[in-house]
């Protein structure tokens, strides 16, 4: 552990004020989902912090929960898979569960997810502890609580705990996010796998409770399409969406000798990136000025005009080094051709058969392959709606316990280490998790940019002085007292 992030840990526990130490526990968690040193889960910060909220919240006496199920989510997004997940798991249940938002969301994001549930309740902007209670109050009706948390939400995870010491409940925990650091190893019940690549991600945690393979749900209905063989003299479009950080090279893992090859043998053919930045994702730069017209880099664009981008690909390519989840299988089955390099962050379809390891086998997949059925079969076998369904039901209200089958379709290649930085830091900290952490103490700044990387510290010092003058002109416009 780096002495920085010793030194949080060190005031977290120091803090004699709880709330304190629980909002600085969630500044660390930030840093930790955002900065891979190595540190995947801290159940023992979790132990002792819900030790101390028991010292100081209201005891609760033994209480026998009524209710089926609730499903807690720290933040629901409009975009993004993560949400769309949940839904998905809710249709699942033999009762239509309810649902306990932890953190101020977007409205529009409220009303999208309410329909999937009987009751949402969403917790107000309380203190830390107050929060803890009023979570408390919310789950202790339920037998079972389904967790959808941030990594950084240890306030969840200890309302989670207290309700466990006094009830029966049972805590599935789904890790959305199983490729990096997350609270939550000591309260589940069951913790549910997603991926080989979390698998084995989750033999670095202390995870209390027992693993049980889930996976992710396909939402597209099977389109069956036959594909005539391309030519190299064909005008071809290529098809890649996805957050700008899934694209951007790591170690030797890279995309674009991938997009180079293809853009130079087939010479009528355009690749189109949407999601990436084409002004700060400078390592696109040399692609965009050698096939200018034919390398489109969009940053977004409106959903009906993605649709029609995505409609006249000839083939959908997944990001890289990072995969898109199950959006590639979500590819396969609309019938599109797809293509594209095995990630070292993999294993969350066995649609991943249909990727190669070298940019040679890549371009000779574009020349001679099909969406084999033996593939489309295998998707259907561990992402498929009803085998998900079963395994979710089986465990939720069986107690059954379920093989991760995806080690059985495809072979792992993978690099649990890929992100892991054992020097300087070279991801960006969000400004606004920055901002907190010097709030607490201001020596913690040139404790920061002493690990940051020469262009992180210049990113970081641009984006709080941003955060300043925006958090300023907030002031200035609020009305005046009357």
């Amino acid at each position: 552990m780096s002495g920085l992030l010793s030194s949080i840990r060190d005031l977290i526990l120091a803090q004699e004020d709880v709330n304190k130490s629980l909002e600085l526990s969630e500044v660390y968690g930030a840093i930790l989902w955002a900065v891979d040193k190595g540190i995947y889960d801290d159940p023992e910060l979790e132990d002792l912090l819900t030790a101390r909220c028991t010292d100081v919240l209201p005891n609760n006496s033994g209480h026998t929960p009524s209710k089926d199920c609730i499903h807690l989510i720290s933040e629901p997004y409009l975009i993004g898979g993560h949400t769309r997940l949940m839904e998905q798991l809710s249709t699942m249940h033999r009762e239509k569960p309810d649902l306990l938002i932890t953190r101020q969301s977007d409205e529009k994001a409220i009303e999208r997810t309410r329909g999937f549930f009987d009751t949402c309740t969403v917790i107000g902007a309380y203190t830390p502890l107050e929060k803890i209670a009023a979570i408390v109050e919310s789950l202790k009706s339920y037998r079972r609580i389904v967790l959808h948390i941030h990594p950084d939400d240890m306030i969840s995870v200890i309302a989670c705990k207290i309700v466990k010491s006094f009830t029966q409940a049972k805590v599935f925990f789904v890790n959305h996010a199983d490729h990096v650091f997350t609270y939550g190893s000591s309260v589940a019940d069951v913790y549910f796998e997603l991926s080989t690549f979390g698998r084995r991600r989750d033999m670095k945690k202390t995870i209390s409770g027992q693993k049980s393979f889930l996976g992710i749900p396909l939402t597209s209905t099977l389109v069956t399409k036959t594909h005539r063989l391309p030519g190299k003299q064909d005008a071809l479009n290529f098809f890649s969406a996805a957050s700008p950080f899934k694209f951007k090279p790591v170690k030797h893992y890279d995309l674009r000798p991938a997009i180079h090859r293809v853009l130079s043998e087939f010479k009528h053919s355009t690749f189109w990136i949407v999601g990436a930045s084409p002004l700060t994702n400078f390592w696109w730069w040399p692609l965009k000025l050698r096939y200018w017209s034919r390398f489109k880099i969009l940053s977004s664009v409106p959903y009906e005009s993605y649709l029609k981008l995505l409609e006249s690909a000839d083939f959908y390519v997944d990001s890289y080094p990072t995969p898109g989840g199950t959006a590639f299988a979500e590819q396969l089955f609309k019938g599109r051709r797809c293509v594209g390099l095995r990630a070292p962050v993999q294993g969350y379809s066995p649609a991943d058969n249909l990727k190669d390891e070298s940019v040679d086998d890549f371009i000779a997949s574009i020349l001679h392959c099909q969406n084999g059925s033996e593939i489309i079969q295998s998707v259907l076998a561990v992402n498929g709606y009803e085998a998900v369904k079963s395994r979710y039901q089986a465990c939720l209200y069986d107690g059954a316990m379920c093989a991760n089958e995806m080690e059985a379709y495809v072979t792992w290649t993978g690099d649990i280490a890929v992100y892991q930085q054992a020097g300087k830091i070279t991801t960006a900290i969000p400004p606004a998790v920055v901002s907190r952490l010097i709030d607490f103490d201001k020596r913690f700044l040139p404790a920061l940019f002493f690990e940051l990387s020469a262009t992180q510290k210049v990113k970081v010092a641009l984006k709080l002085a941003c955060l300043k003058l925006k958090r300023q002109g907030g002031k200035k416009n609020r009305p005046g007292k009357v």
